[in-house]
C-alpha cells in the first residue's frame, strides 16, 4: 500500500492480455487483504481496476456466450474476474457502497458472470450471493427508525440485483437429494442409482440463498415463480430442465411465505402440474412431471396439514405414481407418501 504496486499492476499489467490473468490473481490478493487504515487504497484500487475493465470488457457483453465461445485463457479470466469482484465486494463492501454506479456495474459483471454455463464459476458467485442476501436479511430487524432508513435505502442500492439473482437462482437450482428420476446422457429418463453429493451441496446452498431471496420480497419471488410456470403450461419455455429447476426452487422455498399466501401459491401450482400431466403425452414427459408433483406436495407438510381434501387427492395420486412401470416414479412414489405420512400422521389416522 506504500508503494506504486497497485498502480502498476493497474496500469502497466491488467490491459495486456498476456498478464491479465495474473494481474487480476494479485488484485484479488491484495483485495482479501482486510486492514482499517488503507481505505482511501481499496477504494481507489476497486475504481481503477473497474475503468480498465470497462475498456476489456465492455457492461453490454454477453459474457455467457463469451466464456462458451472463448479460448482458455479467457474462460479463465472470466474465473478470475468473479473472483476478483467476489473477494473485494465480501471483504469491503461497505466501501463500495460509497460509490453506487461503480457498484452498480460490479454486481452487473457479477450477474452475468451468474449466467455461465459452468458450475465452479457459478459456486464462486453463489459464495458471494449468499453472503450478501443473508447479511441483508439479517439487518431486516431494525430496532430504530435511523436503523430502519439505513436498511430500506441499503435495500433499495441491491434491488433490482436481487430481482436478477432470484431469475437465476430458479432458472438453475440443483437437484434436490429427494428427487431420483433424472435424464442420463443419452436423454433418456431414468431412476437415479448414484447420489450426486456434489449436486445436493449445490442445492443446499442454493436454496439457503433463494430462502433469503424470498424473505426480501416474497412477492417478486412468486412473481417469477408464477411466470415461469404459465410460460410451461402454454409450452414457450417447455422443456425437462426448466420444469425440473422451477419445481426444485418451489419446493425449496417452503416455509418462506406467509402461511395465505403459500396455500393461494400452491394451490396453483399443484392445478396446474396436475393439468400439464393430463396435457403431455409420452412415458417420459410423465415422469417428468409425476416426480415435480411429488417433490412439491412432499416439501410443504403445513399445507397439506391444514387442508384435509387436497391431501386426499395428493395421496390418491401418489397411489396411481406407485402403478406407473416407471422404476424412479415408482420409488419416489412411495417415499413421497412415507415422508407425507410422517409428517401429517394424525390426518391420516383420524
Amino acid at each position: 500500500f506504500e508503494t506504486k504496486l497497485i498502480n502498476t499492476l493497474i496500469f502497466k499489467f491488467l490491459p495486456v492480455p498476456m498478464f491479465r490473468n495474473v494481474t487480476l490473481k494479485c488484485l484479488t490478493e491484495i483485495a482479501g487483504v482486510t486492514v482499517n487504515n488503507y481505505d482511501d487504497m481499496f477504494v481507489t484500487l476497486f475504481s481503477q481496476t473497474m475503468a480498465q475493465l470497462e475498456i476489456m470488457l465492455p457492461l453490454q457483453t454477453d459474457i455467457r456466450t463469451a466464456y462458451s465461445c472463448g479460448q482458455d485463457q479467457e474462460q479463465n479470466f472470466i474465473q478470475n474476474l468473479a473472483l476478483f469482484l467476489c473477494t473485494f465486494l465480501k471483504e469491503h463492501g461497505n466501501l463500495a457502497e460509497s460509490n453506487v454506479p461503480l457498484l452498480r456495474n460490479a454486481l452487473h459483471y457479477l450477474v452475468l458472470i451468474s449466467e455461465v454455463d459452468e458450475v465452479e464459476i457459478f459456486k464462486i458467485c453463489l459464495e458471494y450471493w449468499n453472503n450478501l442476501t443473508s447479511e441483508l436479511y439479517r439487518r431486516e430487524v431494525p430496532y430504530t427508525s435511523a436503523q430502519a432508513m439505513f436498511c430500506n435505502t441499503r435495500r433499495g442500492l441491491y434491488q433490482e440485483v436481487l430481482s436478477k439473482l432470484r431469475y437465476i437462482m430458479i432458472s438453475r437450482m440443483a437437484k434436490p437429494e429427494e428427487v431420483l428420476v433424472v435424464e442420463n446422457d443419452n436423454g433418456e429418463v431414468v431412476r437415479e442409482f448414484m447420489k450426486d453429493t456434489d449436486s445436493i451441496n449445490l442445492y443446499k446452498n442454493m436454496r439457503e440463498t433463494l430462502v433469503y431471496l424470498t424473505h426480501l420480497d416474497y412477492t417478486d419471488t412468486e412473481a417469477i415463480m408464477t411466470e415461469k410456470l404459465q410460460n410451461q403450461v402454454n409450452g414457450t419455455e417447455w422443456s425437462w430442465k426448466n420444469l425440473n429447476t422451477l419445481c426444485w426452487a418451489i419446493g425449496s422455498i417452503s416455509g418462506a411465505m406467509h402461511e395465505e399466501d403459500e396455500k393461494r401459491f400452491l394451490v396453483l401450482v399443484i392445478k396446474d402440474l396436475l393439468g400439464l400431466c393430463e396435457q403431455k403425452r409420452g412415458k417420459d414427459n410423465k415422469a417428468i412431471i409425476a416426480s415435480n408433483i411429488m417433490y412439491v406436495v412432499g416439501q410443504y407438510p403445513r399445507f397439506l396439514r391444514a387442508h384435509w381434501k387436497f391431501l386426499k387427492t395428493v395421496v390418491n395420486k401418489l397411489f396411481e405414481f406407485m402403478h406407473e412401470t416407471h422404476d424412479g416414479v415408482q420409488d419416489m412414489a412411495c417415499d413421497t407418501f412415507i415422508k407425507i405420512a410422517l409428517k401429517c400422521r394424525r390426518h391420516f389416522v383420524t
